[in-house]
């Protein structure tokens, strides 16, 4: 409790020397990478159990739609999901776990389960899902924040910190800039010549020509806006938090948007809490009837 006080009244601390820095036309004061993501920690909400009511916008594929979801979570466990479309009747059921995805589908018409990997939302989405992922996005955590490997450059954006990370020389060679060069919101393309893109890109993989940036509030330290430029499979994806609620023992985002950029098009989701109970078990029902159709894929 005694570290958790002084925590506060750091960040506190450093919220009003902040203020005092805006209130006379001056930036806020820079900071360390590693002093961000500590004070960023802190601010996290970790409850071993969640239960939502989502309000969801989708535009998927060139299709728009917006229904209800029922959202509960066991932290690094499970997450289940009930969609209702605007009738009130539930339209599908999902339930992801660390390594599998299981699906069910309950328009007439179009009735199937799926049961597989996470492999079968690639296509949907225009990248690679995850658990871990779907967990941070929900929480607002910083996806792959913390990876052992990368080490970030801190900069400040209005009122707001980034961090950048480090990256490798051969993404240099194909972007023409540094790490410490980028302005916050550029979007990042090959300036290489045609020769020294295939020769970069047939010496890489995705790791290798990934880069990182996370927006962090000036004053209370929440994730506000996370960037991937995937430069090996061409395509971006942002995520953006905001309204930040105190629930859990931390700051919950109640408004969290997704946009995945690649050349084929653009998917988003935009993903507003409208209540939510912590801390209370809920089951997590899911079977698909032996009559319904099973599909190797959503």
């Amino acid at each position: 409790m005694r570290t958790v006080l002084l925590l506060f009244a750091v960040l506190l601390l450093a919220g009003c020397t902040n203020m005092r820095r805006l209130e006379k036309g001056k930036p806020i004061r820079s900071e360390s990478a590693s002093g961000i993501v500590r004070k960023h920690l802190a601010t996290l909400a970790k409850p071993e159990w969640a239960g939502m009511k989502l309000q969801v916008e989708a535009n998927l594929n060139g299709e728009r739609n917006s229904f209800k979801v029922n959202a509960r979570m066991r932290r690094d466990s499970a997450i289940w999901l009930s969609i209702t479309p605007a009738l009130g009747v539930e339209a599908a059921r999902i339930l992801l776990t660390h390594d599998s995805v299981f699906f069910l589908s309950k328009v007439p018409g179009n009735r199937f389960g799926y049961m597989g990997e996470y492999a079968a939302f690639d296509s949907l989405l225009g990248t690679h899902l995850t658990y871990a992922m779907a967990q941070h996005i929900l929480c607002g955590e910083g996806i792959n924040l913390l990876d052992e490997e990368s080490k970030y450059v801190s900069k400040v954006d209005g009122r707001e910190h980034l961090l950048i990370n480090k990256y490798k020389h051969r993404v240099r060679r194909l972007v023409g800039v540094k790490e410490k060069e980028i302005n916050p919101n550029d979007s990042l393309s090959f300036e290489a010549s045609i020769e020294v893109q295939e020769r970069v890109l047939s010496r890489s993989d995705d790791e290798d020509l990934l880069v990182k940036r996370y927006w962090f509030d000036g004053f209370g330290y929440q994730l506000t806006r996370t960037r991937f430029d995937d430069l090996y499979n061409g395509r971006s994806i942002e995520i953006s938090h905001g309204r930040f609620e105190p629930e859990a023992g931390g700051w919950i985002p109640h408004r969290t948007g997704l946009t995945i950029a690649y050349p084929e098009g653009t998917q988003s989701i935009k993903i507003e809490i409208l209540r939510a109970r912590y801390g209370k078990p809920y089951p997590m029902p899911f079977s698909i009837p032996e009559e319904v159709e099973r599909r190797n894929g959503l």
